[in-house]
């Protein structure tokens, strides 16, 4: 049977459409939340910060012209400043309930472990997002019950009180970074985060974006090149 003029075209139009909106998704930065409440560290905030911030992927792989594939902000309870461990003070961009939906959830050391940060990081795991403590930020991702029996890293000096208290986590010492499942990952403590979020862009667009932002950084650090 041969086709009819005008279903010829609708067929063309449609995988045009198809190809532009295939073609747009790819183009659309991630967006990477970062949590922040008192007492944050600074450290494990502003080094993925900057990894991620310094992202570019090359023309070779994005088939274009040169383009930041992430799109950061922060995220905390309150729209109020908060401090870090030594006085820093940050205005979240947004709270739990006006935050977009993100990709990827960086959270480090600090204080907030209350039952709305639980809610909204079971919230971002159920949509497929993938989140990533830094430090002692572990211990917001254990109290979530996301961890559970699964492996799981931290800084040294926290292992051990933390497997007091989280005992249903397999928590392993020494570890730069640990993938406890595809969308679960654990740093261990300050320049760790670096690494995993030097992985992280590896993981989503190959390791010549990953080695290309780490020599942007002037990092020369390697433990983000380990596989899972």
């Amino acid at each position: 049977m041969r086709t009819l003029p005008s279903l010829r075209i609708w067929l063309i139009a449609f995988a045009c459409a198809a190809a532009s909106a295939a073609s747009s998704a790819a183009e659309t930065p991630l967006r990477v939340a970062f949590v922040i409440s008192e007492d944050f560290n600074v450290i494990d905030f502003a080094g993925p910060w900057e990894v991620f911030q310094d992202a570019v992927i090359p023309p070779a792989a994005s088939g274009a012209q040169s383009r930041k594939p992430f799109e950061l902000y922060t995220v905390a309870a309150k729209p109020e400043p908060v401090s870090s461990t030594d006085g820093a003070r940050v205005i979240p961009k947004y709270t739990f309930e006006t935050a977009p939906a993100p990709d990827i959830v960086m959270i480090g050391a600090q204080s907030d472990a209350s039952p709305e940060l639980m809610a909204w990081l079971r919230k971002q795991y159920a949509a497929n997002a993938t989140l990533a403590s830094v430090c002692v930020g572990a211990r917001q991702l254990a109290s979530t019950g996301l961890l559970d029996g699964k492996q799981a890293t931290t800084h040294h000096d926290f292992v051990d009180r933390l497997r007091s208290r989280y005992p249903q986590v397999k928590w392993l010492k020494g570890q730069r970074f640990v993938r406890s499942d595809p969308h679960l990952y654990t740093a261990g403590g300050l320049t760790s985060g670096i690494d995993l979020a030097l992985h992280l862009v590896a993981e989503r667009f190959g390791d010549a974006a990953a080695q290309a932002t780490a020599e942007e950084m002037e990092y020369h650090g390697d433990g983000w090149k380990r596989s899972d």
